[in-house]
Parts: C-alpha cells; sequence; structure tokens
C-alpha cells in the first residue's frame, strides 16, 4: 500500500513537470523536451512585446517574415498564414499547406485564429495599408502577443531574422544568415568603392503596375541597395511630411523628371509578369518621346523581377542578400560578377532548393 502511494506521488510529480515542457524536433528528428520560459523583446515598432519561447503556435501574416520562418528552420512552430503564401517558391509544401487566416495583413476570421491557439502573431507595421491599431487591440483582448516588423531598411532585414530567431528559438541559425548577409553587403561596398566618380551612374526605377506606371521611391529597400553599389538614384519624394514607397506617374513626368537617367529598371510584380513588363520595355525603346530619357535612348533599359518566385530577389526578405549583387551586375556589369552563383548558393544554403 505504502509502495502504491509513493509510486502515485512519482507519477503526479512527472505529470506537472511534464506540463512546464513542450516538445520540439532536434536536427536528427528525435523529439526533445524544452522548458518554456518568457522573454520581452522590442520589436520593429518600438514595443516591448512578452512573449512565451520558443513560439510553438505562430501566426504569421506576411511572406517576408515566413520566408525568414523557412530560413529558419521553425515551419514546424507555424499554425497560421496569408492566402499570398501559397504563391512563394521560396516556402515549403509544409508551411504552404498551413491554415490561411486571411490576406496579407489582415485577418479575415478571428474564430479561426482563436481555433488555432495561437502564442504569438507576427505582421507588418504598415498603418497606410490596414488598421494596425484595431488590429494590435483585438490581438490583445484575446491575449496574443504580436511581434511588428517593417520593411523599411536594408539592414533591418538580418535585424528581423535575429529577432524571429530568438523567439522560436533558432539563434543559431539566425547567427548564420547574419553573418552571411553582413559579408555581403561588405564585399558590394567593396566594390563601389572602386567605381570612379565620372562612372556613377543615375538610376531610375518604374514598376508597371494595372496599365500605370509607379516609380520606387528613394527609401525603398531597391533604391537603398542602387545607392549601396555606387550608383546616384534619382526619385526622391515626399508629400506632407509622407514619403510611399511607391509614387505614380504619367509618361510625360517620367519623361521630364528624369531625362538624365543613365539607366531606367522596370521591376515586374505579381500583378504585372515578366511578359507584360518585356513588352513595355519594347514599347519604350521603340517610342520617340520615351527616348527624351537618355537611359531610353541608349537601350540602357532592364528588366529585373521582384515577383515571388525562386529567381527573384527584390523583395525586402533574405532574398536581398542576392538582390545587392542582382542591382550591381545590372548597372555596373564591368564591375560586378554574375549573381547566378550567388544565388544558387543562397537557396540552396539557406532554403534547401536547388
Amino acid at each position: 500500500m505504502r509502495k502504491a502511494g509513493i509510486l502515485l506521488v512519482a507519477v503526479l510529480l512527472l505529470s506537472v513537470f511534464a506540463a512546464g515542457c513542450v516538445s520540439n524536433s532536434g536536427s536528427n528528428g528525435e523529439k526533445t523536451s524544452i522548458t518554456p520560459k518568457e522573454i520581452t523583446v522590442k520589436d520593429f515598432a518600438g514595443r516591448s512585446v512578452t512573449v512565451k519561447v520558443p513560439v510553438q503556435r505562430a501566426v504569421i501574416l506576411s511572406t517576408s517574415a515566413l520566408e525568414i520562418v523557412q530560413l529558419l528552420g521553425a515551419e514546424d512552430q507555424v499554425v497560421g498564414i496569408p492566402v499570398e503564401a501559397k504563391a512563394d517558391a521560396l516556402l515549403s509544401e509544409k508551411l504552404k499547406n498551413k491554415t490561411v487566416v486571411g490576406k496579407r495583413l489582415k485577418i479575415e476570421d478571428w474564430e479561426k485564429v482563436l481555433a488555432l491557439k495561437p502564442d504569438l502573431m507576427v505582421n507588418l507595421y504598415l498603418k497606410k495599408f490596414y488598421d494596425v491599431d484595431e488590429f494590435l487591440n483585438k490581438s490583445a483582448s484575446y491575449g496574443i502577443p504580436v511581434i511588428m516588423l517593417r520593411e523599411d531598411k536594408l539592414d533591418d532585414i538580418p535585424k528581423a531574422v535575429e529577432l524571429l530567431g530568438k523567439v522560436f528559438g533558432k539563434e543559431e541559425k539566425a547567427s548564420e544568415f547574419e553573418k552571411y548577409f553582413n559579408d555581403q553587403v561588405s564585399e558590394v561596398k567593396k566594390i563601389a568603392k572602386k567605381i570612379p566618380a565620372n562612372e556613377r551612374k543615375k538610376v531610375v526605377i518604374i514598376q508597371p503596375i494595372m496599365g500605370k506606371y509607379y516609380v520606387v521611391n528613394g527609401n525603398d529597400v531597391i533604391a537603398q541597395a542602387v545607392r549601396l553599389v555606387g550608383a546616384e538614384y534619382m526619385a526622391n519624394f515626399t508629400f506632407n511630411g509622407y514619403s510611399p514607397v511607391r509614387v505614380p506617374l504619367d509618361k510625360e513626368k517620367l519623361i521630364t523628371q528624369f531625362k538624365d537617367a543613365d539607366v531606367v529598371m522596370l521591376l515586374t510584380s505579381t500583378v504585372t509578369p515578366y511578359d507584360k513588363v518585356e513588352a513595355i520595355k519594347n514599347e519604350m525603346l521603340n517610342d520617340e518621346a520615351w527616348k527624351g530619357i537618355k537611359a531610353v535612348s541608349e537601350g540602357n533599359v532592364y528588366i529585373l523581377k521582384a515577383e515571388l518566385d525562386k529567381d527573384s530577389f527584390l523583395r525586402w526578405s533574405p532574398r536581398m542578400a542576392v538582390g545587392i549583387w542582382v542591382i550591381g551586375r545590372t548597372i555596373y556589369p564591368d564591375y560586378y560578377p554574375d549573381w547566378k552563383e550567388k544565388a544558387d548558393d543562397f537557396i540552396r544554403r539557406f532554403y534547401g532548393l536547388s
């Protein structure tokens, strides 16, 4: 009888201990137990967020954040995604098959989210695109912590990887990427320093969307990459203190404003694929009015991919580690090497793709 009592106490103690642990998959596929702990981190909106780590059931509402999670090898710790993730070629089928809870940045059905019992939500701090305050208030009312990211600066990319690496318990992989990214930036800066002042190019980037022309503004991460590789980026618009990342301009204004451009880049997008942008490029090169831009008259118009394909690298996400080489090679082919080898190494090393 006494032995039975001791056995019962031991079982109860084990149960209590197990309740304070979470199960996680190690690199060899074996299940290991990790005791969760609470940490407080500062997100990209400057908010202090307390999270129980490692996060086990995250709902993530941006494809760029999902690409970071995929890079970290934390896809098993995600339960909800936006519908756009289905088209992202860098994401695994396992991640794409998670429950869709809405479109980019926005929850369509909170009941569906609550049924997933998330312990974290990750979204972008973009007040122009959705009601951020309403989203945060609703998440708080359900007791779900939220980490906000920003898609603003080039050097924020490794910082975002570091932050998510910390909350998902993947610090080692995050450090590996941070070093890789910073090494790429350092190499590019060294090359940029070798370009003589009289060879510095003036550049403008245009993204055609649904029949309109949008200029990539100087605060966009792609414009930052242009400056990084040693060129001058020509567009820098501010309206009432606000700088949008895209500015619509008609043909006449584009020609007038950017007549001195040495290089014009045309960006593809998920709504304007390569073949449509190629038709626009051909139209420009054969149009006398468009030849009012120096780059067009000299044939220096290039198409760059900015979609969700495996070979598109011009988006705020880990992809920009290769994107800076794409920009460098396009503007200065005599200084920057072919980026395809860099691209193959990147997607194989961080996404396991070939």
